[in-house]
């Protein structure tokens, strides 16, 4: 009845110094309504959606936003540019109930390459 939901992972490079990807990541994160756990030189670690919305209302009424999620960014620089590994873990506990587990895989996915796709800079022809 109740499936664990495995963490999302995505890597990608950022032609920026670590300092300037990190202040636009804590910006991008903040304004997609996410609370700062963590904010240091190499790590965020940001929460996102409300244990409490969940177990009150269920995912049915709060929606699959309010699901409580992780996002945990990490940043390692090396000369002009920056790797940056997103990984985004659900923290409900004990995973899924059928039919929502589908929706929180792909929101947690949204929720890391929508970070991806913020640094990505269209091709000129």
């Amino acid at each position: 009845m109740f499936r664990v939901i495995e963490p999302v992972e995505i890597n990608f490079t950022v032609p920026a110094r670590s300092a300037a990807v990190r202040k636009e990541l804590v910006q991008i994160l903040i304004a997609q309504g996410g609370r700062i756990k963590v904010n240091d030189d190499a790590t965020i670690l940001v929460g996102f959606g409300s244990n409490l919305k969940i177990r009150l209302l269920g995912a049915a009424l709060a929606g699959i936003r309010a699901m409580p999620r992780d996002v945990l960014v990490q940043l390692n620089e090396s000369a002009d540019e920056t790797e940056v590994s997103v990984v985004v873990r659900d923290t409900f506990g004990f995973g899924s109930r059928m039919g929502f587990s589908d929706k929180l895989q792909k929101q947690m996915y949204d929720d890391a390459l929508s970070l991806k796709a913020h640094f990505l800079k269209p091709i000129k022809t």
